[in-house]
């Protein structure tokens, strides 16, 4: 049903057809995959949107493709087949989709297994797609078919082993990665309309890669799948050493020069460098990047950045406004005039400060505080992933707003890092060496004091993990105070 987004059986005529999950899912990875670009790189911009950085509005025009989705097609992928494996359903099972996506799998599977590249799978792939886009373009017939877990797993690992293909022709000589590209048809031959003979198709016989300059955005992408620390760590590292990092400023562009490009890739080749769109310091990519150093446990290299990047511990001189309030973009050193290097313009609340919110998480109570053990209760265990500088190094007073919305004075011991859990609970680590959270050297949680309103004793938990009803009452958000000694 083209006006309501619904799809429906009889060719469109009939009911609405309800599937499962499983089936979106494996719609959804089929078309990304039939939809690699002619060097098998980069996802083409075939809905005339360059994804996130729409400053390059010129790319879809140019056969444009990025990276980004590429790595987020693995991704999902890895994500299905992770899920699959989690819920220990036997290979054997089958699971109905619709009939026309069922074509259109297997005979991606088949040309993947055949280890096509380059046009030939570009051409293949894409006849594939079309084929199906055709057939589901009323609605779907509403017969189904039934494939097993164990050809879901091998059509995922095919992709997965395509995509892998892919990032590793998208390096450049130097071995750096690229995100964006666009194809010139350098070959070609024309095709007359079967329908009006005064129509000419044009069929590619023939194309030309061009990569743009380095984009930051394709390196998130790459940490954001990366499982290897060491890999993820050579990824970093990369980027430091090119022209993505601003040595004066101590921070990342969201790109590397443009002037050498071509107008028709978009705006963003219209502003000068260092400022908007063109090789400024893009907040929220910027703090997208060291969320997935944070992500991927490289401690050291997150906090190595901490103090340059985080819009709270910059000069405020500098940064020219409130260093309580995020900006669309800091001017880099690339631009002409230097006062201007290191000042934010546009205040903005969205985006960066999602990613600033999400490090607070992971660096205060770790990835999942709340799991279930063994037996399928429910436990409460904190895994903070704190620098030592972060923990006072005097007594400390501020003001607390209880659940109450009363606000009053609190003071802290020395050697103390405090935030507030889940908006009520206050959590306060006692940390006497000032010692590092994480690492090979972490101290470790030695005991746990959950202290109740009305009450004045608390309850002392020798362990760095809650279990039962008290990590309920946590999560239920009945404790209204948390103190967390290290050894």
């Amino acid at each position: 049903d083209i006006n309501s987004g619904l799809l429906r059986v009889n060719d469109g005529q009939g009911n609405i057809y309800r599937t499962q999950l499983i089936s979106k899912i494996l719609c959804l990875i089929a078309n990304k995959t039939a939809t690699l670009d002619p060097s098998g790189i980069g996802i083409e911009m075939e809905a005339d949107k360059p994804n996130w950085y729409d400053a390059l509005n010129g790319l879809p025009g140019l056969l444009g493709s990025s990276v980004s989705e590429t790595f987020e097609l693995k991704r999902l992928s890895l994500f299905l087949a992770d899920a699959l494996e989690e819920i220990g359903i036997s290979e054997e099972q089958e699971i109905l989709i619709f009939q026309e996506l069922g074509v259109f799998i297997q005979g991606l599977s088949d040309v993947l297994s055949r280890g096509m590249q380059g046009q030939d799978y570009w051409n293949t792939s894409n006849e594939l797609k079309e084929l199906y886009r055709a057939s589901i373009i009323s609605g779907i017939d509403g017969k189904e078919i039934s494939i097993t877990v164990a050809e879901i797993k091998r059509f995922l690992n095919l992709v997965v082993a395509k995509v892998d293909k892919g990032v590793g022709l998208a390096r450049n000589a130097k071995g750096f990665l690229p995100t964006y590209f666009y194809h010139d048809v350098v070959k070609y031959k024309s095709l007359k309309s079967p329908i009006d003979k005064n129509e000419t198709y044009v069929q590619p016989l023939n194309f030309k890669k061009h990569a743009l300059p380095l984009f930051l955005e394709g390196y998130v992408h790459a940490l954001r799948v990366e499982k290897d620390q060491q890999q993820a760590r050579k990824l970093y590292q990369q980027v430091r050493k090119s022209d993505l990092f601003d040595k004066k400023l101590k921070m990342y562009k969201v790109n590397a020069s443009l002037l050498s490009e071509s107008e028709e890739i978009g705006r963003a080749r219209i502003f000068p460098s260092g400022w908007l769109e063109n090789g400024s310091i893009w907040l929220h990519m910027e703090y997208k990047f060291i969320l997935e150093l944070l992500r991927c446990e490289l401690y050291e290299e997150f906090y190595e950045n901490f103090k340059s990047v985080l819009v709270p511990f910059l000069d405020a001189k500098m940064y020219g406004r409130s260093i309580l309030e995020n900006s669309s973009f800091i001017v880099s050193s690339a631009h002409q005039d230097k006062s201007l290097h290191g000042q934010g313009f546009v205040a903005r609340l969205s985006g960066s400060t999602a990613e600033f919110i999400h490090m607070w998480l992971l660096m205060n109570v770790g990835k999942n505080p709340f799991t279930l053990n063994s037996s399928g209760d429910l436990q409460f265990t904190l895994q903070p992933a704190l620098v030592g500088w972060l923990f006072t190094d005097q007594k400390t007073k501020f003001f607390y707003t209880d659940r109450g919305e009363k606000s009053r004075e609190i003071e802290l011991p020395q050697n103390t890092y405090s935030f507030n859990l889940l908006g009520v609970t206050l959590v306060v680590y006692h940390n006497p060496r000032r010692a590092n959270t994480f690492g090979a050297e972490k101290t470790l949680i030695k005991e746990i004091h959950l202290t109740y309103s009305g009450k004045k004793k608390p309850h002392v938990i020798s362990s760095g993990t809650v279990s039962g009803v008290y990590a309920k009452d946590i999560r239920d958000r009945k404790v209204e105070r948390i103190d967390v000694f290290f050894n």
